[in-house]
């Protein structure tokens, strides 16, 4: 709450300070800012900042675009991998294989390959 109030009343003191100044003081702050960026020296200096922003502007497309170059083609390799791995498992057998390519147990055979036990697990006699 003392943030909102403290807030309003700035607000209130920018208001009437503003005011007062009028017209002529903000002419006096036009003035001084178009002075300032009409000196050669900002100006030269503007000058390079725009330069060297465009450098590097142009440094870091060239370098994403390659690295979303290297991406794409890492994509397409994988991509083709899956494309070759699922083209050999629909190729194959269904009675034989799973898509996995593991070899299906025989009926009557567990996946290992043996015969299951028929005995199920031992017990002892309770008294």
């Amino acid at each position: 709450m003392r943030f909102k109030s403290g807030f309003l009343v700035g607000l209130g003191a920018g208001y009437v300070l503003g005011t007062r100044a009028g017209q002529e003081r903000y002419q006096q702050i036009a003035d001084a800012a178009r002075a300032f960026m009409d000196n050669p020296g900002v100006q030269r200096l503007s000058g390079e900042v725009n330069k060297t922003v465009a450098v590097s502007k142009d440094r870091v497309t060239d370098a994403a675009k390659g690295k979303v170059e290297q991406a794409s083609t890492g994509l397409q390799e994988q991509a083709g991998k899956a494309k070759e791995f699922v083209t050999s498992k629909v190729g194959a057998k269904k009675e034989d294989t799973d898509l996995d390519g593991t070899k299906r147990p025989e009926p009557g055979m567990t996946p290992a390959g043996t015969v299951p036990s028929t005995t199920g697990p031992a017990t002892d006699k309770l008294p």
